[in-house]
């Protein structure tokens, strides 16, 4: 296996470097968009060590802690924002690259790999938003916890050790930065069951420690997070995509299903992609698009235990991205069933897999079409970048390609209100609450475009409702809303008054 020197990693990184900021450059023409405001900009929290400290939002602390040098340097500007958030895709990309070559990938092939993570066009979502620097962070420390677990192998001593503290160390900054990488240490032991011979095993050296371990860390995080066992959760996951009509797990599974085949679909055709997906919920069996991605689930598992010995791996490729998507499946119910985010951890999988397949049957055809596939994704991911230019052309155009979610289209209208379009922004707003009446912000939303169209009654109206109702989804916008109440009620009071004298003055003038 071709090994790497200092000279070549050095032009490699400054390549995989070149490659983020030409593809992902046109993002520095980009606003704040989706979460930016709520986690970076309104976020005390991510402006200076002494608020970090104080934590009065809980959130993710790595992400955080990268934010405070860049408020500190450029402020409010988004575009200063974006040179680390593109650096560190370029980073996990080189990253990619040495963990492909260490599990015994050829370097063009690892190369390859790796640039097809990087240019997919699932990814603009996490690069083209600032909020969601955590899948990067997460990536970045799963990877050199990857990494250093990996050279363990050849290590001795206190640098097997070191290697070994050290991965557990990254581990955990993984861990800090998003939780969803928490399943990265079933990536080490596939490794190990498929890859390494039992005397040179360390987690599988101990079989039923192992798994008493696993056991325990399972059940700690099973208490940890009990909050996802509420009914509430569960109506929520189902409320998100206008569901009402059970509290069955059915209509979740099946759900969490479609997820599944609709990641494997833009995997392939990454077309058509939004911050938020709709999917129709039904408590039937019968459910053939379900039906179609549970079989595609479980031919991957049974691929992967099918080849395990002859392409050890593939296997372990589709291991990678079977397991990195158990905590974003929704099997249990966490929050959105597909988002795009979702497959910054699990693509390296599939990348793992490409590279392996390139590397054994490396014919010039298929080389040929593999290049011209990464420079389509690579065009589509530009285009796609483009949309997340500011909040109107983002959910404009998630209106176009998911118009079923009352979500992207409350969020469309609250776009086209900030734009001054209010009769277009009262259309979109009302199809969200036909599509689903418990959208609780919808109501906000319907609430501002009125009182900017001048019919208070209305405004009022919309504004008393969801104070009644989104008080547990919304304190603080329902704190502004009430502010807003009384000087609402002393506007249409005096409107009253001004028309009933008017009145009064017309009758006069008429006798």
């Amino acid at each position: 296996m071709q090994e790497f020197n200092l000279s070549r990693k050095g032009i490699l990184l400054l390549f995989l470097l070149l490659v983020s900021f030409t593809v992902f450059g046109n993002t520095f023409f980009n606003q704040w968009t989706y979460d930016d405001l709520p986690v970076v900009l309104q976020n005390p929290d991510a402006h200076s060590l002494a608020g970090f400290l104080e934590n009065t939002r809980h959130g993710r602390p790595m992400r955080e802690l990268t934010y405070i040098p860049e408020h500190i340097l450029f402020g409010d500007n988004p575009a200063g924002y974006r040179i680390q958030q593109l650096a560190w895709h370029g980073v996990n990309g080189f990253l990619l690259v040495l963990v492909f070559n260490a599990l015994g990938v050829e370097l063009p092939f690892a190369l390859i790999g790796a640039l097809f993570f990087m240019v997919h066009p699932l990814q603009s979502e996490s690069l083209a938003n600032i909020s969601h620097r955590k899948e990067l962070l997460a990536l970045f420390f799963s990877l050199a916890a990857i990494l250093c677990y990996l050279r363990s192998f050849s290590a001795q001593g206190m640098r097997r050790l070191l290697l070994w503290g050290s991965s557990v160390a990254a581990y955990g900054g993984a861990l800090l930065s998003n939780e969803t990488a928490v399943t990265l240490p079933l990536v080490a032991l596939l490794y190990e069951w498929l890859m390494v011979e039992r005397g040179r095993r360390v987690l599988w050296r101990k079989p039923l420690l192992t798994s008493a371990v696993c056991l325990l860390v399972g059940a700690f995080l099973l208490y940890r997070f009990r909050w996802i066992f509420a009914a509430e959760q569960l109506l929520t996951v189902y409320s998100k995509n206008s569901f009402e009509a059970s509290q069955s797990y059915i209509p979740l599974f099946m759900g969490a299903m479609k997820a599944f085949g609709f990641y494997l679909y833009k995997i392939v055709l990454p077309v058509g992609l939004a911050p938020e997906y709709h999917f129709n919920l039904s408590e039937s069996f019968w459910q053939p698009w379900a039906l179609l991605s549970l079989s595609l689930l479980g031919g991957a598992v049974a691929l992967a235990v099918s080849i395990r010995k002859k392409l050890p791996l593939v296997s372990l490729g589709i291991g990678w991205f079977l397991t990195l998507w158990l905590p974003i499946s929704n099997l249990l119910p966490v929050a959105y069933l597909a988002a795009d985010r979702y497959m910054y951890l699990c693509l390296p999988g599939i990348a793992l897999v490409l590279a392996v397949l390139l590397q054994r049957w490396p014919k010039r055809v298929v080389m040929a079409g593999t290049g011209l596939v990464l420079v389509v994704f690579a065009g589509l991911t530009v285009v796609q970048n483009g949309y997340w230019r500011d909040e109107h052309t983002l959910w404009r155009h998630a209106a176009k390609v998911n118009p079923d979610s009352s979500w992207v289209m409350e969020s469309a209208a609250y776009s086209y209100y900030l734009k001054g379009d209010y009769e277009t922004a009262r259309t979109y707003v009302r199809e969200a609450l036909r599509l689903n009446r418990f959208n609780t912000k919808a109501y906000l939303v319907l609430a501002r475009i009125e009182e900017a169209r001048g019919d208070l009654a209305e405004a009022l109206h919309n504004y008393e409702f969801f104070t009644e109702v989104g008080a547990v989804e919304y304190p603080d916008l329902v704190l502004e809303a009430r502010g807003k109440i009384p000087f609402l009620r002393e506007r249409l009071r005096l409107v009253e008054i001004y028309r009933k004298r008017m009145g009064s003055s017309g009758e006069g003038g008429g006798r």
